[in-house]
């Protein structure tokens, strides 16, 4: 089928699903361009952290017309707050995971219109000049990881996942970011609200609401 696809005269996605059987991972890409990494989705925090968590053992496969899928997107559906929805939305676009809405459009808010709609966190999905997905980076105390550092032709990403059912203060230590070339001074642009913050010294904190997840762009100033 894949060389059936690959023969005709238009580009087609060709997504494989056998749910993240016989290590799909190591050669999908050699058949279509994404495959399932589990059992169907569903719209509960537990299989967003879950499938999160699994995806994180295989990024080094990902890259462009090569992508881990981890199921239809559920905004708009179940009981997920709107910071769930939020982090759902980050976390597919942080890991390159191809992003198909499973709603119905019709009947979601402006709010999480304005998620999925988001013009940055899509750029750094559908970037044309890095293929790679963001990784975690630092030490790893969670399951799954918080903190995760991607390029993109605009510069460093850091995402962070606030996996505690509760407010948190998250801290980026400039000098852990994979990626982030040294500087005295960096600029922080937060890629869900557009607002620039300029920060001197080793590290920026920040206050991520339960389940919630941040996106920031941050390039030496």
């Amino acid at each position: 089928m894949g060389t059936a696809l690959a023969a005709q005269s238009r580009p087609i996605q060709y997504s494989l699903c056998i749910w993240g059987q016989a290590k799909v991972w190591t050669w999908g890409a050699t058949v279509g361009q994404s495959w399932r990494m589990s059992g169907d989705s569903s719209a509960t925090w537990s299989y967003i952290t879950s499938i999160i968590s699994t995806n994180s053992n295989y990024l080094n496969y990902v890259n462009f017309y090569s992508h881990n899928d981890m199921d239809m997107m559920e905004i708009g559906n179940g009981a997920l707050t709107i910071q769930e929805q939020r982090s759902h939305f980050a976390m597919w676009v942080a890991l390159k995971s191809p992003i198909l809405l499973g709603t119905d459009l019709s009947r979601l808010t402006t709010e999480q219109l304005n998620i999925i709609k988001n013009k940055e966190l899509l750029a750094f999905s559908q970037d044309g000049t890095v293929g790679a997905p963001a990784k975690p980076y630092g030490t790893i105390n969670t399951t799954p990881a918080e903190y995760y550092a991607g390029k993109s032709s605009k510069g460093t990403h850091v995402f962070i996942l606030n996996t505690s059912a509760s407010s948190s203060t998250k801290t980026i230590t400039f000098a852990s970011v994979t990626g982030l070339a040294s500087a005295s001074r960096y600029k922080i642009h937060d890629m869900w609200t557009g607002s620039d913050v300029t920060v001197t010294g080793s590290s920026w904190s920040t206050t991520l609401a339960a389940h919630d997840t941040g996106a920031w762009l941050i390039t030496p100033s």
